[in-house]
């Protein structure tokens, strides 16, 4: 009789702990998962952006035109895109331990080769092929945390996980202005390429040591007790009830189109502008490379905090709509403040702040909603269906903005632009169904 009622006993145990424990074992998990990841990703998107400080000399370098620029640097994300459903798909036969060291290690070799390029034709293979080989990282990383998280906590565990763009540029800004500073001409490398082979070779490393310390399920982490386990598994499993488990009904979820049309309109805004930055910068006055890549980080220290408090609160209050749509819509405001401002840099400046705050505090929100929708096989696949909308994205955002820098010679048409789309993505995530940004989800 006492065997028999054993599980009933453990379960209510576990439905009756307070708030707090859970809290307290999400914690665990997140202090173990979660700064290893942020490390990889961080220079993940270094490897990503760093073109944006290399065009500084590359452009003259290789004689390469703006457009030819925004080309190259949109091409990462055709790359990118192509293995975005694919990579979703290997992911769940792989695993994420293969999966996200795989991507690691290949991203840094190319990201290394990058330092051959000679011109226009290897400057676009080598974006597109880092694109390529980045593509099952993120995928990898929704299902990763979706293994552990409830969807009600990953809008913070994501503000914390993108803290890595905010840092690239905080971080990458300045240091990737100083390499290229430092070491130009050393050994016959110019600047550039010695950022190129600094700055990727981390990734090689991390990729390796990444595989060895993922824990991949639940009952596999010898770091939690089993009541912690337990606790862990049915919020999972209450998660995971009415979702769609398969990409193909996920497919047919018009919400899931909703989120992959704001996922485009807003990345048109997010990579424009991060790969324009230091040239916007540039244009405000004689600097050196460590000046402007310093610059360039003031708006990101901002966004770095916002961004968390932004999530912080959206948890406490467990409200998700206007946490969502307040800060994008912001966000295009301040850029149009932007070149309004252009004259005095101050100024300029400031309301770069504020739209990059803006930006990053929706990206955080924006993808704690996927899980919502989808569990199971789906995660990784449904997520990386969306991200194929930021993908084609992360391509016309810095074209529209090279192509126009190009034709009137500056970046403010451009810049106005982006904003357009910003308020176009705030439109689409207050359309998004009730039941998904419901406080009780």
């Amino acid at each position: 009789m006492a065997i028999k009622l054993q599980p009933a006993h453990a379960d209510s145990a576990v439905l009756a702990q307070p708030t707090q424990s859970a809290d307290e074992v999400y914690r665990k998990i997140s202090l173990r998962i979660i700064p290893l990841i942020l490390v990889c990703y961080f220079f993940g998107y270094l490897d990503r952006v760093n073109v944006g400080f290399a065009k500084l000399q590359m452009v003259s370098d290789l004689n390469l035109s703006e457009a030819a620029y925004g080309v190259g640097a949109g091409l990462f994300f055709i790359g990118y895109l192509l293995l975005q459903v694919p990579a979703g798909y290997l992911v769940n036969r792989l695993g994420v331990k293969l999966s996200l060291s795989a991507s690691l290690v290949l991203w840094g070799i190319v990201s290394v080769a990058t330092l051959l390029t000679s011109n226009e034709t290897s400057f676009y293979a080598l974006r597109f092929l880092l694109g390529v080989t980045e593509a099952s990282f993120f995928p990898g990383v929704i299902a990763y945390f979706s293994i552990w998280f409830p969807s009600f906590r990953l809008s913070k565990v994501m503000s914390l996980l993108f803290l890595a763009m905010p840092l690239g540029v905080i971080v990458g800004g300045p240091l990737s202005g100083w390499i290229m500073d430092a070491t130009h001409g050393g050994y016959g490398l110019r600047g550039w390429q010695w950022m190129f082979l600094l700055e990727g070779l981390p990734a090689i490393v991390l990729g390796v040591f990444l595989y060895f310390n993922v824990t991949g399920r639940i009952d596999e982490a010898t770091w939690l007790s089993d009541s912690e386990k337990t606790l862990v598994k049915n919020e999972m499993a209450a998660e995971s009830k009415g979702k769609r488990t398969s990409l193909l009904s996920a497919v047919r979820e018009p919400a899931l189109w909703i989120l992959f049309a704001t996922s485009f309109f807003y990345n048109v805004g997010n990579y424009g502008l991060v790969f324009w930055m230091p040239t916007m910068v540039k244009a405000m006055g004689s600097m050196s490379n460590l000046q402007i890549g310093l610059v360039s980080a003031i708006p990101y220290v901002v966004a770095s905090v916002a961004m968390v408090l932004n999530a912080q609160h959206s948890v406490k209050t467990r409200e998700r709509r206007w946490h969502t749509t307040i800060p994008v819509v912001l966000g295009g405001f301040a850029l149009l403040g932007s070149v309004a401002t252009q004259a005095t840099p101050l100024l300029s400046v400031l309301c770069l702040t504020i739209g990059v705050a803006g930006i990053m505090c929706t990206l955080a929100m924006f993808w704690s909603l996927p899980s919502r929708i989808l569990a199971g096989t789906a995660a990784a696949g449904g997520a990386g269906l969306v991200n194929i909308g930021a993908a084609v994205a992360g391509f016309v955002g810095p074209s529209i903005m090279g192509f126009l820098k190009q034709l009137t010679g500056n970046t403010s048409v451009g810049v106005g632009l982006l904003a357009v789309t910003l308020f176009i993505a705030g439109a689409l995530i207050l359309s998004i169904p009730r039941q998904y940004m419901s406080a009780n989800q």
